[in-house]
């Protein structure tokens, strides 16, 4: 039998919105055979995916969930990284680079990317941006690798969970899917998005102000009836983050793990 090797998720940092020195806040990549898409931005995504093993310049798409600072402060910064990649290596950017987010946070992208516009990168640089509905399962993109959708999901500001699953599986009874809740309160239409995944990242940050406690992320991955659950956005305290693989793994029943910053999580 084949080891399998592709699809798989990177987190490239797992930290709720107060990191500390060890922990980035939380983004990541979901990565097939041909190339990956980041889902938010913080950081310094440039050398974290290097050393993840990914080449920047293989990425297909990036999705913003929200505009929290947490999530898209990063994102001036990759896109400068990508443009002097790109110069020192001569690579030649043969397609667009999309970026997909709600129309209210494509707004803050815009106004964000717009501080650097009397700069010369931005402008060589060939990005569009692609709204995403605020409906339950709409549509974001569709490549070799993956079919992408998305619901709603209940925080503070508009967000987004999303789903991608392994295109051509979709129908043939054997689905296989990756679902990412990003920033939420538990949500009827977030926990829809996830039935049946083969793997579920679910917010787990303790905090009932537009947050998921890891005890109903749990509840929430078994009614969904995911095959593992992994935590992400969590409070990464020693003492916290035990407390909420322990109190995740009371409700769910299955395999609980917290994610861990560069390490692959196939699916």
């Amino acid at each position: 039998m084949t080891e399998q090797t592709f699809p798989y998720v990177v987190p490239l940092g797992v930290a709720a919105a107060l990191p500390d020195a060890d922990h980035a806040n939380s983004y990541l990549a979901v990565v097939g055979a041909d190339g990956y898409w980041l889902v938010d931005c913080a950081d310094s995504p440039i050398g974290r995916l290097q050393r993840a093993g990914i080449d920047p310049l293989t990425v297909r798409g990036i999705i913003i969930t929200h505009a929290h600072p947490d999530h898209i402060y990063g994102l001036p910064a990759y896109l400068l990284g990508l443009f002097l990649l790109a110069v020192t290596t001569d690579y030649v950017w043969e397609r667009v680079l999309p970026i997909y987010a709600r129309p209210e946070v494509l707004a803050s992208i815009k106004a964000l990317l717009a501080v650097f516009g009397d700069q010369s990168w931005p402008g060589e640089l060939p990005l569009e941006f692609h709204e995403i509905a605020p409906e339950f399962g709409a549509p974001v993109a569709e490549d070799a690798d993956f079919t992408i959708t998305a619901t709603p999901a209940d925080h503070s500001v508009p967000s987004l969970a999303v789903r991608f699953s392994l295109t051509g599986t979709e129908h043939a009874g054997t689905e296989r899917a990756f679902v990412y809740s990003s920033d939420t309160f538990p949500c009827l239409d977030v926990e829809r998005l996830a039935l049946g995944a083969t793997l579920l990242f679910h917010e787990a940050t303790d905090s009932d102000n537009g947050h998921t406690r890891p005890g109903v992320a749990g509840e929430i991955a078994r009614r969904a009836g995911v095959e593992r659950l992994v935590l992400m956005h969590y409070n990464t305290t020693p003492a916290a983050s035990a407390y909420a693989r322990n109190e995740a793994a009371k409700t769910f029943g299955g395999p609980v793990t917290l994610a861990q910053a560069f390490e692959r999580y196939l699916w």
